[in-house]
């Protein structure tokens, strides 16, 4: 009898355990790195443009409204080298914002992946409205054409030609993530490249739920080669 009791006693409590953890939520086995993030050997075509006002004067900021030009880019880029987000790749459109500096610039859509952990990243460290998809950059025949593509479809297509006057070059940009009343969220970015051209910007194509994003002019094109990009930890900065 005693041996039964305590045969008994251990499957209850055995069965209670597996209860528990089936209603219990998983481990975060894999969790997320912290910024600084680098990404090595990337590939980029950025081009310069500027927007019709009407496109997007529902998410520009009230110091913009009165602008009678709107200016921005779009950047696409990727990377083949093995490195911690791979399968890397990212595009994003902005909008210039006004100030001394003019360095700021208002993210207006963002694609990342096909690695689910960066775009990951992008939504949960820098709120970026990100989707999760798949970017590719080609360089050939002094010709450049990009795509950004969501659920194996094409949503944006870059292309520009004849490049010339290249060479090294590097900078930063500041990228706002985040834009409300209250408070802006900043993704400050270093980059370097071994190879920077200058191409004249040939076709721009924004399909999907990025054609709502209407572009007036191409403004300027270039292409950055072996490029090293460090992106920083968010600065939420409350507003005055």
């Amino acid at each position: 009898m005693k041996i039964f009791f305590l045969i008994k006693t251990f499957l209850i409590l055995t069965n209670f355990n597996n209860f528990l953890f089936a209603g219990a939520p998983p481990l975060n086995k894999d969790p997320l790195p912290i910024a600084p993030y680098s990404f090595i050997k990337t590939k980029h075509i950025i081009i310069g443009v500027e927007w019709e006002k009407s496109s997007i004067k529902e998410i520009i900021p009230n110091e913009l409204l009165g602008a009678s030009t709107i200016t921005g880019g779009i950047n696409i880029f990727t990377s083949k080298k093995k490195q911690p987000f791979s399968p890397l790749s990212g595009s994003y459109g902005w909008v210039n914002l006004p100030g001394e500096n003019k360095k700021e610039k208002l993210v207006i859509f963002s694609i990342y992946g096909p690695n689910k952990k960066i775009n990951k990243v992008m939504k949960s460290f820098y709120s970026l409205k990100s989707e999760l998809g798949s970017n590719k950059v080609t360089l050939i025949n002094n010709k450049a054409i990009a795509t950004s593509s969501i659920n194996r479809k094409n949503v944006l297509i870059l292309s520009a030609f004849n490049m010339e006057d290249c060479e090294k070059a590097s900078g930063k940009d500041v990228l706002i993530t985040n834009f409300s009343k209250k408070n802006k969220i900043y993704q400050t970015i270093s980059w370097t490249a071994n190879n920077q051209c200058n191409l004249t910007p040939e076709k721009i194509e924004l399909k999907e739920g990025l054609e709502k994003f209407k572009i007036k002019k191409l403004l300027w094109a270039k292409t950055q080669e072996n490029s090293e990009v460090i992106i920083n930890k968010p600065i939420s900065r409350v507003k005055q």
